[in-house]
C-alpha cells in the first residue's frame, strides 16, 4: 500500500488582522511535490476561502492574500462576499 503524501506547511503561514477583523492565512504544499503552494484563508467564526490555483511560490501565495483581503476590504472579505477568488497573475 502507498504511502499518503505529508503536508508541507509553508512559515508564511500566519494570522493577519486588518481592519479589525483576524484571519488565518494557510500556505501549504504536498511533501515531495513540485506543483506549487495551496492558498487559504479562514476567519475566526470558520469560513474559508480557498484558491483554485497554485502559486510557485510561498511569499508570492500571502502577499496574494494580504492583496486580496485589502482590495475587498477586510468586512467584506470576512463575510463571505465571494467563495471562490479566481488567480490574477501580476
Amino acid at each position: 500500500m502507498e504511502r499518503e503524501p505529508n503536508l508541507v506547511i509553508s512559515s508564511a503561514s500566519q494570522r493577519v488582522v486588518e481592519d479589525g477583523v483576524s484571519f488565518k492565512v494557510d500556505i501549504y504544499r504536498l511533501e515531495g511535490g513540485d506543483d506549487g503552494w495551496s492558498l487559504e484563508v479562514a476567519t475566526e467564526e470558520g469560513s474559508s476561502i480557498a484558491w483554485d490555483d497554485l502559486f510557485e511560490g510561498d511569499r508570492a501565495a500571502f502577499e496574494e492574500a494580504f492583496r486580496t483581503i485589502r482590495s475587498e476590504s477586510a468586512v467584506a472579505f470576512a463575510n463571505g462576499r465571494s467563495n471562490d477568488i479566481p488567480f490574477r497573475p501580476c
